[in-house]
């Protein structure tokens, strides 16, 4: 479970990231420490680039995390897809970042 703002739940909809992946669980660990690499750097450069970036920033994480069903991601990267100012959504994506890291390391732990 992943700890945000101080409530559980779980970030990775094990559904919809077995259907992208068809059962390959091997493929689905690759995918997910990908994205959490990509969401790592690009919550490293938001907090200097320009909202332009910024907004590109989101509008590529929020579509990778809906394939992978990470929805809660991907909510708080449209909002910074629409509203790219360095506030509140970016700080909570950050947040996010390191509960998905979180998560995804305890996932791969379960699976040897």
């Amino acid at each position: 479970m992943a700890q945000v703002n101080g409530t559980y739940s779980r970030l990775i909809d094990e559904e919809i990231l077995d259907r992208q992946t068809m059962g390959d669980h091997r493929l689905a660990a690759e995918l997910l420490a990908m994205f959490v690499a990509q969401l790592d750097a690009a919550s490293l450069e938001m907090a200097t680039c320009p909202s332009e970036r910024r907004a590109a920033l989101g509008h590529a994480l929020k579509g990778t995390a809906r394939s992978l069903g990470i929805e809660e991601v991907a909510a708080c990267a449209a909002d910074l897809e629409v509203s790219p100012t360095p506030d509140g959504a970016a700080t909570r994506l950050g947040a996010l970042a390191v509960a998905l890291r979180r998560e995804v390391d305890a996932r791969q732990s379960r699976s040897g």
